[in-house]
């Protein structure tokens, strides 16, 4: 009866390490080659459309016959948008995306689970609780290094009676001047 129960833990505790990532990749893999799909056979709300103006400075551009469609996905402010159609007239890029919902939704559950398994503070009260937690003026507590230099001192310097060390024995002896190559 109790080994049925470990590998049931063990299970559980695997997926919360890192198996949910798994299954949430391949949740917006599939919703996200759906989204695709319709995308390529046009059927969307052309109303939901969003347009992105990129100004391009490059010499001799013509300009587009009219939209063609593009590929592709971006983020923004934790809204994902997948491109469907893009355009270049008058030095201008006209880029028309709609926003992925599904995708946005499953990034959002996926991030909102990995930070409820891994205890961290996901949304703001959770950070602002978590912040009044910590002890007053914690953020200011500093680590004070504290450095003492010992200086080394040769046999052959020796001191004096008032406590001064002789010049002479400090240096090791050189000849006066550097010896002289010929070529």
């Amino acid at each position: 009866m109790k080994k049925p129960i470990a590998i049931l833990l063990l299970i559980i505790y695997l997926f919360n390490l890192g198996g949910y990532s798994l299954v949430f990749h391949y949740f917006i893999y599939q919703s996200e080659e759906r989204f695709v799909q319709q995308l390529e056979q046009n059927r969307y709300n052309e109303s939901e459309l969003v347009q992105i103006s990129i100004p391009l400075h490059l010499p001799y551009l013509q300009n587009s016959n009219g939209f063609e469609q593009i590929e592709g996905s971006f983020e923004n402010n934790g809204t994902e948008y997948n491109y469907v159609k893009r355009m270049v007239h008058n030095d201008t890029l006209y880029i028309m995306c709609l926003p992925n919902k599904q995708k946005t939704q499953l990034e959002e559950s996926k991030s909102n689970y990995a930070g409820k398994v891994n205890d961290f503070a996901n949304n703001k009260k959770d950070r602002e609780s978590s912040s009044k937690k910590a002890s007053p003026g914690a953020e200011y507590n500093n680590t004070i290094a504290e450095y003492r230099f010992i200086t080394l001192i040769t046999e052959s310097a020796q001191q004096n009676d008032n406590g001064a060390y002789p010049l002479h024995s400090l240096h090791s002896n050189t000849p006066e001047h550097p010896p002289k190559f010929s070529c």
